[in-house]
């Protein structure tokens, strides 16, 4: 039997062990680098030739099963290179023999190679290794309970000078929460305030001012 009716009959013979979908390759090394780029994906160069069993049964086996195929087409740029036309490729890869698959950074970066056929089992490892890992979404942080949240609301009054605010928001937790451990403290705001000449100037002038437009209000309802 001639050489070609031997492989010819082996890639039959492979091709009736699997069948899935197709990964859809790309023929330009050029034009796979720009694509690359633009959608921000590794490439796959999966270098062969057309006398190669090898690089035949890993188009008709590891190819063509679903997973492989799909991460293929979904999270990469897979590109077929003839290892003899494109020889300059082939040595600038540090391409040995066929076939051998090299993982490119979108920049043309080697991230990872195989030399040899690759089944499923070794492939899909390689291919996952280069991919980026996504990002965890941190957990949103649980509702702080509404005395720490009173407390911290009067302490952010007490440091931007709006002293009746926060004594205003002390005596609301004290009197909603006199026993938890906030209560110190907001009775301690509470006397940082009044203890201070300056602190508790501007609290009466607050409510004296209060006061004034509260009586302008009244007297303008009332003379309507």
């Amino acid at each position: 039997m001639r050489r070609t009716s031997v492989v010819g009959a082996m890639v039959l013979a492979f091709a009736g062990q699997a069948v899935g979908q197709e990964v859809r390759w790309r023929h330009d090394y050029s034009a796979a680098r720009k694509e690359a780029a633009a959608a921000n994906k590794p490439l796959l160069l999966d270098f062969g030739s057309e006398d190669c069993v090898w690089c035949r049964k890993l188009d008709a086996t590891t190819f063509r099963q679903p997973a492989v195929a799909e991460l293929l087409n979904d999270r990469f740029v897979p590109v077929k290179v003839d290892g003899q036309k494109d020889a300059w490729l082939s040595q600038k890869a540090g391409v040995e023999a066929f076939p051998t698959l090299v993982l490119l950074s979108p920049e043309g970066k080697i991230l990872a190679r195989h030399d040899g056929y690759a089944d499923v089992g070794k492939l899909l490892p390689l291919l996952r290794q280069v991919l980026p890992t996504k990002p965890v979404a941190p957990a949103p942080a649980a509702p702080r309970p509404p005395v720490v949240e009173l407390l911290a609301q009067a302490r952010a009054d007490h440091d931007a000078g709006r002293y009746l605010a926060c004594i205003e928001r002390c005596d609301r937790l004290l009197a909603a929460h006199p026993a938890a451990p906030e209560a110190a403290d907001a009775r301690r705001l509470t006397a940082a305030i009044t203890a201070d000449p300056a602190k508790w100037g501007r609290v009466t002038g607050q409510l004296q001012s209060d006061l004034t437009a509260l009586q302008r209000d009244l007297h303008a309802a009332l003379g309507r």
